[in-house]
């Protein structure tokens, strides 16, 4: 699946997604983003000696469509509308399925155009080196997005609704 196709799909999701369950789509996200808060607070220093040493090899040759899927497109439009036409311009202007720096890469070198705390979930789980102490805020990233995947591919099922309403 192409990148275009993810976020067409994510942007679908998000427009029309039924009002009964807005609010439970939105604080999935939100839970999201406040692990991903906690997580960049873990490992500030990490991602200062990151940009520092690497310069953001994590950012370069890589496959995109292994970052980028439908729940991370859903995740951002959700709590970042307005980046929307940020990133269908990123993806019309480059090559997304062969391309050596990430699309969404301000002036193609950086910084990443995302919030920090409004991150794919690999692009924030990713870390150089061991990331030993970082296992739980990086767990509770992983856990909120599979939540959300769960539900973005069960939300028809009423008694998914039920489940996650029942979590917090």
């Amino acid at each position: 699946m192409s990148l275009r196709h993810s976020l067409h799909q994510a942007s679908k999701i998000v427009r029309y997604w039924p009002s009964e369950s807005r609010p439970l789509l939105a604080r999935l996200c939100r839970q999201i983003q406040d692990a991903e808060r906690k997580l960049n607070a873990a490992a500030a220093l990490r991602l200062n000696g990151c940009l520092k040493d690497c310069q953001g090899l994590c950012c370069r040759n890589l496959q995109l469509d292994a970052v980028f899927g439908i729940p991370d497109f859903v995740y951002i439009l959700t709590l970042a509308p307005a980046l929307g036409a940020t990133i269908e311009a990123c993806l019309h202007q480059g090559d997304s399925f062969f391309t050596s720096n990430c699309l969404f890469l301000e002036r193609g070198v950086g910084p990443c155009l995302f919030p920090p705390d409004v991150r794919p979930e690999v692009c924030i789980t990713s870390f150089c080196g061991g990331d030993e102490a970082l296992k739980p805020e990086i767990r509770r990233v992983k856990i909120g997005f599979w939540k959300l995947g769960f539900f973005l591919h069960f939300r028809r099922v009423p008694f998914v609704h039920r489940l996650l309403v029942k979590t917090h």
